[in-house]
């Protein structure tokens, strides 16, 4: 299992400082018994397969799939039940997709010459399923998806009529797909209905998971980094939000026992725990201001290079943002916490590709929504409870830091993945 350019801001992504909990002074014990680990609390994750119709220009047609993916992918998440991998930015989305000819399906680069191009599907799509939706998902159960026919003119057949109100991104047509609401009144383009198939679900571990503590610690040192992105428009002073979430931490680690220590690149902290020195490094917006900041990718690039946890606080980009596929990636077990809006759906895999496309050497926590909190509430706590593990036995479970999360930042979006066959346990390796 693959476990999961527009250069406009997704809106209400990050939060104004915390002012309330520390996760670096709270007690990190374990409220009761653990339960068999997940990547998320409250949902499950499934492979789909989607499937729908296509009116639109020759030139363009190929496209089509990855487009009505997208309007999918929103149609579900604004329900809260479905949160749908995204291919639009994807190289290989083009050669995904399979497109009925004559009864027959074709994959996109077997196609026979001159074939008009008007039904299709996509097979094994990463999807979060959460809440209801996530009770006993079967092979084969089904769900429909409001898309319109003709994806490509759907701005000019629609205007404003099948939008939401989000002015914050102005509405155009790369853009329609993020805005989509195809269920109010006003909206009376002609549309289909995209189906939706469950084509594989995973069987839930007996077995509590945990991060790769073995690998982590062997050099008796625990690396972190948490980037702060720049959240606001204008000049990044110290009131700026980004400047102000990165204050809130480092002082909050000052308050749990850390102590500054000099860095060649942002801020440093240290603390020794569990005889693991753990060091923990803050690049302010200053150092890299977001997913577009091409003049400090070095930084970036620093960032993902030296550290075993690297922590993303900022802006996604809609419609994603190649900085995640740039970097060189350490051959290492690294652990990501994206703080992005629709990370899951968007950076999963880019990250996971970064890392050599195997589940071996990387765990991800990702959101499947908007984020509105800030590191301080939901990576604070993941990192608190990490280091927590380190002079308890090395007990802090995946389902654990999890809670955790879901506790700072009051909801299941976020979740983990790859971490379903990691090997490590207290008690010895799962794997043999």
């Amino acid at each position: 299992m693959r476990k999961t350019l527009c250069l406009l801001l997704l809106a209400a992504c990050a939060a104004d400082p915390a002012t309330g909990k520390n996760p670096f002074t709270e007690d990190q014990s374990d409220g009761g018994k653990e339960d068999s680990a997940y990547l998320n609390p409250d949902g499950t994750e499934v492979e789909i397969d989607l499937e729908g119709d296509v009116t639109g220009p020759a030139d363009q047609v190929a496209d089509a799939p990855a487009q009505l993916g997208q309007f999918a992918m929103t149609f579900f998440r604004k329900k809260n039940t479905m949160y749908i991998e995204s291919l639009a930015e994807d190289a290989s989305a083009g050669g995904r997709a399979e497109w009925l000819v004559d009864g027959t399906w074709y994959a996109a680069d077997k196609v026979p010459a001159d074939a008009q191009l008007t039904h299709w599907r996509l097979r094994g799509l990463d999807t979060v399923l959460l809440f209801a939706a996530a009770k006993h998902p079967v092979v084969g159960q089904t769900f429909t998806a409001k898309a319109p026919v003709k994806p490509f003119s759907v701005y000019d057949d629609a205007g404003k009529s099948c939008a939401d109100d989000d002015d914050h991104i102005g509405l155009d047509q790369s853009v329609y797909w993020y805005r989509w609401e195809p269920e109010q009144s006003s909206c009376k383009v002609a549309m289909q209905d995209l189906k939706v198939t469950v084509s594989k679900t995973f069987t839930t571990t007996t077995s509590t998971v945990y991060p790769e503590y073995d690998q982590l610690v062997a050099d008796k040192k625990l690396t972190v980094v948490v980037m702060f992105g720049e959240i606001d428009d204008g000049p990044i002073t110290a009131n700026e939000t980004g400047m102000r979430n990165m204050k809130t931490f480092g002082d909050n680690l000052v308050e749990g026992g850390y102590t500054k220590v000099t860095a060649d690149l942002g801020e440093r902290y240290e603390k020794v725990v569990g005889g693991v020195t753990v060091q923990i490094d803050l690049y302010s917006p200053k150092v890299f201001s977001g997913l577009d900041d091409f003049a400090h990718f070095g930084n970036f690039q620093k960032a993902l290079a030296e550290h075993e946890v690297v922590t993303w606080d900022g802006h996604s980009m809609l419609g994603a943002s190649d900085f995640w596929a740039r970097p060189t990636y350490p051959h290492s077990y690294q652990i990501f916490l994206y703080g992005g809006c629709l990370g899951y759906e968007y950076y999963v895999r880019p990250i996971l590709a970064g890392k050599g496309g195997t589940w071996a050497n990387v765990d991800i926590l990702s959101s499947v929504v908007e984020v509105s909190a800030s590191a301080n509430e939901f990576a604070a706590p993941a990192i608190a409870k990490l280091v927590y593990g380190l002079d308890h036995g090395f007990k802090s479970s995946w389902r654990s830091i999890l809670l955790k999360v879901r506790a700072g930042v009051g909801d299941s979006t976020f979740g983990v993945s790859g971490v379903r066959d990691n090997c490590f346990s207290p008690t010895g390796s799962h794997c043999h």
